[in-house]
């Protein structure tokens, strides 16, 4: 335990037996010691006799009225450019199509009763490079980029005419 610490727990009377015993014999030993523990008892007692401070009585109305002031709502408009908000609203808008133009494209199908389902797939990984899944999802991805990049230019066009 740090000196400072144990010096304010004897002063506080928060010492154990051990510890007093211990603190007054090395403060026979060690006067440097001594006299610190001296100077942090001046300290209290001069603590001690000064009268607290109590807040003025509009104090809590005083703080009330200031909150609204302290928390009032930033513009968020030039934290975050106009570019970023597209960038976020079009992968947004990518992610989702592309999920549903995989769940949709995906060439297994499904047949028999509801009772009896059975999966067949369809085997056409032998007539491309890459895996049919992988395939459809790139088509998807190539569809939706094309998609939000002819809707941007319209929408910004729309944006000039009216401004």
């Amino acid at each position: 335990m740090e000196d400072n610490d144990l010096i304010w727990r004897f002063i506080d009377g928060d010492c154990d037996e051990a510890e007093n015993k211990a603190l007054l014999q090395r403060m026979e030993e060690d006067t440097d010691f001594k006299q610190a523990v001296e100077e942090r008892q001046q300290l209290d007692e001069a603590f001690g006799t000064l009268e607290l401070e109590q807040p003025s009585m509009r104090f809590t109305t005083n703080v009330m009225e200031n909150l609204p002031v302290l928390y009032q709502q930033l513009p968020t408009l030039h934290l975050v450019g106009p570019g970023w908000v597209k960038a976020f609203w079009g992968s947004l808008t990518f992610l989702m199509l592309s999920t549903i133009g995989v769940s949709f494209l995906s060439p297994e199908t499904y047949t028999g009763s509801a009772d009896t389902l059975s999966r067949e797939t369809i085997d056409i990984t032998k007539s491309l490079f890459l895996p049919y899944k992988t395939a459809i999802i790139l088509l998807s991805i190539s569809i939706t980029s094309i998609f939000l990049i002819l809707l941007d230019k319209q929408l910004s066009r729309r944006n000039k005419k009216v401004a």
